[in-house]
């Protein structure tokens, strides 16, 4: 088979406007079948490798057709020392140009290629095409992961980042291994976690993404715990259902181990008698109780303060001012030492 050297040159974007931030540059096509129509035939169109049976043909590409290039992955990326020597066209038509070897080095089988079975690509041209049953939104947030390379910028919805999640295991690509702390995909998912907390925590137990599963759990504090359905308790696995379960638990018997001891009492003084100090530990015993009562997860040390705070209007014993001060302060600095994740 002939190779096509200047491949590379006929997919060059030119600039354009009105597009979608992902498909930013468009180019007009030369004449079907992907060649030029003044060119020589040795310049035949590259082969096109179906992976996918969702995505039974290539792109139809004729004459007037415009072709879409993701600008996070266009002919002249610089993402290796190489130029990309491989085209992935997804579901709605979108080229992304990519390196063989990096995606070779994320799964010797991702996206179902059989690498070996490629064409040779001399002088890093790109002449495989291969289409895939991704959406461009999907594969662009798959292809980032794989490179390393945030894609926070083209502002994903959680939606987008769990079905790219989903799509990395359906294409036999590691999610363990891209999914560690502080990578690109988990940022992603810890920035939609206070929106979607239980399915962000779904996911992360779905794949045993422990490191993302413990900071997803803060946001669930305030969950009830009853809405969780059979298929949600299905898909976090007993493990980290019990994990869950256990760090709301924790927490209400936390708060209540800390809050029952009233404040300090003092020696009896002509103007505040035991009797006086009795009223006071009463008032604690009261307020605390609606505390406890509520008993919620995610009680705020604001709500602490504001519940306990009334108390003081009705002391007039400066020395018994004092320990309410000193006892609600010590209860607030233990509640925030209670444990917040799983």
């Amino acid at each position: 088979m002939e190779t096509h050297s200047d491949w590379t040159d006929l997919l060059l974007p030119s600039s354009g406007s009105g597009n979608p931030p992902l498909l930013e540059n468009t180019m007009e096509a030369p004449a079907s079948p992907l060649t030029n129509p003044t060119a020589s035939s040795s310049h035949p169109a590259p082969p096109v490798f179906r992976v996918s049976s969702e995505s039974s043909t290539a792109p139809e590409i004729g004459q007037n057709s415009t072709l879409l290039v993701s600008t996070g992955f266009p002919p002249a990326s610089t993402y290796s020392t190489h130029p990309p020597d491989l085209i992935l066209v997804s579901s709605d038509s979108v080229f992304f140009h990519v390196h063989r070897s990096t995606l070779q080095a994320a799964s010797e089988h991702a996206f179902h290629i059989s690498y070996s079975s490629l064409p040779p690509s001399p002088n890093g041209s790109a002449e495989s095409v291969i289409t895939i049953s991704e959406s461009s939104t999907t594969l662009n947030i798959i292809l980032h992961t794989i490179y390393g390379l945030s894609c926070a910028h083209y502002l994903p919805s959680y939606e987008a980042v769990s079905t790219a999640v989903a799509a990395l295991a359906a294409n036999e690509i590691p999610v363990k291994r891209f999914m560690t702390p502080s990578s690109p995909l988990s940022d992603l998912v810890l920035a939609h976690a206070p929106l979607h907390p239980i399915d962000a925590y779904v996911l992360a137990a779905k794949y045993d993404l422990h490191d993302l599963a413990v900071p997803v759990s803060s946001h669930l504090l305030s969950f009830d715990l009853s809405s969780i359905t059979d298929e949600m308790a299905k898909q976090i696995g007993s493990h980290y259902l019990k994990r869950l379960f256990l760090l709301h638990y924790e927490r209400v018997e936390g708060l209540k181990r800390i809050i029952m001891p009233p404040p300090n009492s003092h020696p009896p003084t002509p103007t505040c008698t035991s009797t006086d100090q009795g009223k006071l530990a009463t008032a604690w015993t009261l307020a605390t109780a609606s505390l406890v009562w509520s008993s919620s997860v995610d009680l705020t040390t604001t709500t602490i303060k504001s519940t306990i705070g009334p108390i003081e209007n009705e002391i007039h014993c400066p020395i018994c001012r004092e320990a309410l001060n000193n006892r609600t302060q010590a209860l607030v600095t233990q509640w925030t030492k209670v444990q917040r994740t799983i």
